[in-house]
Parts: structure tokens; sequence; C-alpha cells
């Protein structure tokens, strides 16, 4: 023993010295990714981001998925559907098979499997719905998936998306205060993690609240932050969607360079030629403002040409809608009116019932301005109303008091985490002191603890030999009791029946007397030992027991047994005992007319209850007294067979509890 805590002791201070010897304390990294694991090579294919716009994509997808699904690989299955939905969600293009597929999945075979390995089939769901703004739908779907704790990389993240999704359903809805609250949930997650990507779009989303809030200083602050974690992670696809954000940033602000960077970011994502149509969508839509803007009308009516075929082939409200209002926009502002004014219309009344007040506000502003262009001002009223409504929700100022309130909570939250983390810092000169101190302490409190739990184990040691030495003792005792009953009912009382047999001819009062001899005879042998307790059981023996306590005493016994043999015959007897001096003690000395026994048995062990309505006494002044033979002969009785008894009385009558845990 003292060997290995020299050994301890030394692996410690090595342990400490170098935790000393470093610069840096932590980092707040607590779950890296894992490194990529390893795939078959038709599901390494389908991981390929590169891949999903490939024709042979979904052909090969379903092929695989049904092979692994026959062979009953659902773990395998999971991977590849878990695959392929991210990619749907990542590029925006949500199939309703797809949609189909999942649901066929959670209801098949989801329970198969275990919780973390299926967190994509709620994150899926809900973005399709938000694909189809229907928020409020949306929302049930992460509320499920941020209700389980994460524990790795992969769950922490997955977590994560789910309240920043669900922040972002709120934020869409013009719920800010709860956008903000889900965001700041999941940048504490993704905190955690070294996914620049997914705490990018935190503050992405983050911008977008700040944005509507009007508070743009700061919602550029979160674009410049969202920005850079993209170039970290060299995610192009995402800095252009951050760029997209941006523009809609300096639309809102009317800044001047608006045009500037439509331009530049439309052009730069043709360049990048990144795989995203739904974003080419937004982007293109922008595009068409500018060349409107600058009288391009040619060359907009061309891009409008080419979202249309983008359009088609999405299965995007969304999209729809970004290419409606571009339309509209180009019809308008080229002096022709909107041509199909009932498809607008239609688009706004679909989204205002959605709760969708970012469409709305554009829906309208288009829907007023024709009306306008159009001389029909009772129709200009209307959208101008709908306008300033859809207007006042996203930017209610209590909501932006309360928002800003919030955010600066966080920001000062985060200030007092980089002042804690600098405090860490300035102290680590000092830590190889408190560490060895600290180890010093905890060789003591090793040692304490050593020789506390040898203590301990002696202690528990000493108990069981005392318990073996009173279960020993009270089994031949009732060996003892077993042989002289078994004398007393096979040997005296069949010398008295003979005797009786031989005396027939005498009067009869010599018989009687003979047979009240032989009567109580057979009372001290049941009382020595019951004679037929091996043959009958517990139960029956026990009910045995209460009957004839019945039968000679003015009191009413009942009882309720559900036992199925679980303790030994030896033990058993005790139990019987047990029951058989508390039965005598209410008989004596609790003057009550009823009384009940309950044996109860189950897995984990067993539970005896001696209830009875008598007049009660004081518990601990009797077990002090010095007639309390037959209470210890009960809890004695009890410790034996490895139970605990429990004595409650008061006025009402008295208790006794014993719980015995069966042994493995």
């Amino acid at each position: 023993m003292n060997n290995r805590l020299i050994k301890l002791f030394t692996g410690l201070f090595l342990f400490a010295f170098l935790v000393g010897a470093c610069k840096k304390l932590t980092t707040k990294i607590v779950y890296h990714k894992p490194s990529t694991e390893k795939l078959d090579e038709k599901c390494a294919w389908l991981l390929e981001r590169t891949h999903f716009h490939d024709k042979k994509y979904y052909p090969t997808f379903q092929n695989y998925y049904a092979e692994q699904l026959k062979l009953k690989r659902y773990d395998k299955a999971a991977i590849a559907l878990g695959e392929l939905t991210e990619l749907e969600m990542y590029f925006s293009f949500f199939q309703k098979s797809t949609l189909d597929t999942i649901h066929s999945f959670q209801k098949r075979y989801e329970q198969k499997l275990p919780w973390d390995k299926t967190l994509f089939v709620e994150s899926y769901i809900g973005n399709y719905y938000i694909n189809q703004t229907n928020y409020r739908k949306a929302i049930q779907y992460f509320r499920k998936l941020v209700a389980y704790k994460p524990f790795d990389y992969n769950t922490c993240v997955e977590v994560a998306h789910g309240y920043g999704d669900m922040a972002f359903c709120y934020f869409a809805m013009g719920e800010h205060e709860q956008a903000l609250r889900y965001n700041s949930k999941a940048l504490a997650l993704f905190n955690q993690t070294d996914n620049y990507t997914g705490r990018g779009g935190i503050y992405d989303n983050m911008a977008l609240v700040s944005l509507y809030s009007k508070n743009y200083t700061e919602a550029e602050g979160y674009f410049d932050k969202a920005m850079s974690d993209y170039k970290h992670a060299k995610d192009t696809g995402n800095m252009m969607i951050s760029l997209h954000n941006k523009i809609i940033l300096y639309q809102e602000m009317n800044h001047p360079k608006q045009y500037d960077l439509i331009d530049s970011t439309y052009h730069l994502f043709i360049k990048s030629k990144v795989p995203d149509e739904s974003l080419e969508v937004g982007l293109s839509s922008f595009y068409v403002d500018l060349l409107v803007h600058e009288g391009r009308n040619s060359e907009a009516k061309a891009v409008l040409f080419d979202m249309k075929q983008l359009v088609d082939t999405l299965n995007s409200v969304a999209s729809d809608a970004d290419y409606n209002i571009a339309l509209a926009n180009y019809e308008i502002k080229a002096g022709e009116g909107i041509k199909d004014i009932g498809l607008i219309e239609k688009a706004f009344y679909a989204v205002e019932e959605q709760e969708d007040y970012q469409n709305q506000i554009a829906f309208a502003q288009v829907l007023k301005d024709n009306a306008v262009m159009s001389k029909d001002y009772q129709k200009a009223y209307l959208f101008s109303e709908k306008l300033k409504r859809a207007e006042n929700k996203i930017s209610d100022q209590k909501i932006i008091t309360k928002t800003m309130e919030l955010n600066k909570l966080y920001e000062t939250k985060r200030k007092e985490q980089q002042i804690a983390l600098q405090k860490e810092t300035i102290s680590n000169g000092r830590i190889t002191i408190a560490l060895l101190m600290a180890l010093l302490m905890g060789f003591i409190l090793v040692l304490f603890i050593v020789f506390s739990r040898q203590k301990q184990k002696k202690a528990r040691s000493e108990s069981k030999r005392a318990r073996r030495y009173t279960k020993q003792l009270l089994d031949k005792t009732e060996e003892e009791r077993r042989r002289i009953a078994s004398d007393l009912h096979d040997s005296v009382s069949h010398e008295l029946l003979n005797l009786k047999h031989s005396m027939s001819g005498n009067p009869i009062s010599a018989g009687e007397k003979i047979d009240s001899i032989i009567k109580d005879i057979r009372s001290i042998s049941r009382n020595l030992h019951p004679v037929m307790f091996e043959k009958v059981g517990l139960s029956a023996s026990v009910n045995q027991l209460l009957d004839r306590a019945q039968s000679v005493n003015q009191l009413m016994v009942t009882s309720d047994i559900d036992y199925n043999g679980g303790l030994s015959v030896s033990d058993e007897l005790q139990v019987y005992r047990i029951i058989q001096e508390a039965l005598s003690n209410i008989i004596k000395y609790a003057k009550a007319v009823a009384a009940k026994i309950i044996i109860r048995e189950n897995a984990e062990g067993l539970m005896i209850q001696i209830k009875d309505n008598g007049q009660g006494f004081n518990v601990s002044e009797i077990l002090s007294g010095k007639d309390a033979f037959g209470l210890y002969n009960i809890i004695e009785r009890s410790k034996a067979i490895g139970g605990l008894a429990k004595i409650h009385s008061d006025k009402n009558g008295t208790i006794i509890t014993i719980d015995i845990k069966k042994t493995k």
C-alpha cells in the first residue's frame, strides 16, 4: 500500500509541475471536431458536397440506403440519411421525397438507435418547415431537439444548431426577445466547440436581430464577427450568405455603398461557383434592383429569366418570394406595373398568415407602390397600413428596448468571462505553488481516505461476524426447539393417546383430562416450533398463526401476503418468529381491537409490516427500559437475516416495518 501511495504522489507531482510550466491554463473549447469516421466508399462519396449536384447523387443514395436497411445496418442507413439531409439544408434544396423518407425512418427505425445518432431527424423537419415559412410548426421540432443534453462534439453542435434555428424562426416572426435568448444559448454551446461555421451563423442571426431593432452599428459588428469565423473555417458559401445579409443592412440604412456591395458580392458569388441555387436567387434579386436603379432594364430582364429557371427547380417558398418581389420591383420601376397582381397579393396573404413579417414588408411595399402607380388609392392605403403594421411589429419600441437590454446583458457576461480569463492568465505564474500545496493536501487526504476505508472495512467485517454469530445462535435455538417439539409431538403425545385408548372403559372425565393434556402438549409443540412449517411454507404458517390468535383472543387479525419464496427456509422461520413476537406483544399490551400483517416481495427484497389500532407507546422510552426484550427480539432477528426494523407508535396504534434486502 505504501509503494502505491508513493507512486501516486510522484505522478501527481509531475503532473502539477507540467501544468504549472504551461503559459496558458485552458481554452474555452471543450469539444473538438473528431477525426473523420472511417466510412465505406459509397457513404464517403455521399458525404462530399461537390457530389450533391451530380445527377447520380439521389439514385446512389436511394440504392445505398435501401441496401443498408435490408441488411439491418440501421446505423449506416442513419449516417447516409443524415448526410443527405445536411446537404439539403446547406443548399436549401428541400425535397418532399426526402421528408417522406425521414418520416418513414422515424416511424420504423429511429427507436433502434441511440438518440444522438438520430438528431438529424428533428433538425431536417424543422428546417423543411422554415423553408416553407411555417415557423410555428418548425419551432415544435426544434424544441424536441434542444431537449437533449449534449455530451460530445456532435451532440453539442446539433443542439446548438437547434437553438440557432429556433432563434431564426422567432426573428422571422418579429419576436426579437425570444430570438436573442435562443441565439445566446446557441452561441454558448458553439463556444464550447471549434465549429467556427456554426458560430458564424449565430453571429449572422444576432446581426439580423440588431438590424431590425434599428441598432445598425451593432448589426455591422456582428456581421464582421460572422465573416471572421467563416474565413477561419474557409467556408466560402456562408461568407456569401453573410454578405447577402449585410446587403439587407445597407438597404435598411440606405447606405450609399449598398449598390457597390451588391455588385461586388454578386460577381464574387458567380466567380466562386458555389453550388447554392437558393443563395443565387437571393443575390440575383438584389442585382436586379441594382440594374433597374441604373436603368439597365434589358440586363435585369435577363437576370430575372435565369432566376425563374432556378426557382422552378427549387421547392422553396422563400426563393419563390425572392423572385416574385424582384419581378414586381422590376415591373414597377420599368413603368409597366405588376402584370400578375393576383399572384403577388396571394403571396402576401400567405406570408401574412405564416407571421413572416420580413416578407410581409417586402410584398406590402411593392403592392403599395404598384397601387400608387395605378392610382388605386384605396389599395394603396390598405397596403400602406399593412406595411406599417408589419414594420411596427418587427420594430416595436418595447421589444427593441428589451432586446437591447438582453444584448447588453449578454455582452456584459461575455466581457466578464474575458476578464476572468485574463485574471487566470495573470495568476499563471503562481499556479505551480498553488498546485503543489493542493497536491500536498490531496496526498494527506488520500492517506486519510485510505485509513478511513480500512477502518470502515474492519468495522463492516466485525459487524458481519456479529450478525453471522447472532444468526447461528438463532439457528441453533430453532434446531433445539425443533427437536423438543418433535419429541413432544411424536413421543409424549403418542403415548398419551395410547393411554386414552387403553382406558376406554373408564369414566369419561379421565378421557377428557387426557384430551386436555394432549391439546396442551400440541400447543407447546407449536409454540416451540411450527411442526409443518417446512412443508406448508411461510404464508400458510403465518395464516395458521393468525387463525389461532383470533380463535382464543378478542382480536380481529387480517393478512395481505404476496410472497413467492424468495428467502431460505431458515430466514423464513425468522420472519415467522418476528410476526409471532409482534402478535404476542399486541395481545398482551396494545389493547387493540384489530391488527393486520402485510408481506410484500419484489425483485429487491421483502417488506413485512405489522399494524394494530391499540393504545400505542413511547418507543424510545420502552427501548431504554428493562422490559424491551420482545422489541429487541424483533430488531435482532431482523438484523440476523439482513433486514432493518423500524417501529412507529402513537395514540392511533403501532406500525412495525421490516425491510429485508435479497442477497445477490
